[in-house]
């Protein structure tokens, strides 16, 4: 499903939905997540609507109905209602410009839109694809756990506190529940993270662990580094600010003479 990693547990493996879409990813703005644990069904009609009209407007040759059908061919969807659609879609566009995005794998989404998927596998999905978000096109990336429901919530910062969250992810932020989507995320989903003995934790989709660990250490390193040169110039400040001082009063005092 994600070349190579599943998005499944393997014990579901059989009901993995493959398409023929020649889109890898459907990219959308992280807003499109807000309530999608209370409304799974309209949360992913947005994201069709959506991904129609932001690859529509891509396309540069052809009429309208040329289009949309080239539109449809690439994701694999049925070419119904089509000024509609593109209605829809055009409104959601609109609405989230310069918004963080995060890619839903094109089988991924036909799973969810097909089968009936329990709260925690919803909120795997969601986290998921807040990680993904806040990675970005990074190699790695330290987050911590506001940030990370925040974007399970469909928000684009973070949050003071779990008070500000959606009744239904506020449940998921609790501790157990919050460890028990990282293990998942990281048994099932390709996500490689590293928290010990850092505040927050890092996560990569791209590295292996032995690699994240090394990449968090050399930052650290040159972390470290940085403050001990720091603190060696504010001492050279001091201690030149005292000899000047000194020259000073030695000079007056020839003067007094």
């Amino acid at each position: 499903m994600f070349k190579g990693l599943t998005a499944i547990s393997p014990k579901n493996s059989e009901k993995e939905i493959k398409t023929l879409a020649k889109a890898e990813y459907l990219n959308i703005p992280v807003q499109l997540l807000s309530g999608f644990m209370i409304d799974t069904r309209k949360s992913i009609r947005d994201i069709y609507f959506y991904s129609l009209y932001a690859h529509f407007i891509k396309i540069e040759k052809g009429t309208i109905k040329e289009k949309y059908k080239a539109t449809c061919d690439w994701f694999n969807f049925q070419e119904l209602d089509r000024e509609e659609n593109l209605k829809r879609g055009k409104v959601l566009f609109d609405r989230y410009q310069n918004s963080p995005m995060t890619g839903i794998d094109r089988n991924l989404y036909s799973e969810f839109n097909k089968l009936d998927k329990s709260d925690f596998e919803k909120a795997c999905f969601l986290a998921y694809h807040a990680l993904k978000s806040i990675v970005g096109g990074k190699t790695f990336q330290k987050v911590d756990n506001k940030l990370l429901w925040a974007r399970m919530d469909g928000k684009t910062s973070t949050i003071g506190d779990a008070s500000e969250l959606s009744e239904e992810v506020r449940f998921f932020s609790q501790e157990y529940q919050t460890l028990k989507i990282k293990r998942e995320l990281q048994d099932n989903w390709g996500l490689i993270y590293y928290a010990q003995q850092t505040r927050g934790f890092y996560v990569s989709f791209k590295l292996n662990l032995k690699s994240l660990i090394t990449e968090v250490m050399k930052r650290k390193k040159k972390s470290i580094d940085k403050q001990r040169i720091n603190q060696l110039r504010a001492l050279e400040k001091e201690v030149q600010e005292k000899l000047n001082k000194s020259s000073e009063q030695t000079e007056n005092t020839k003067s007094g003479h």
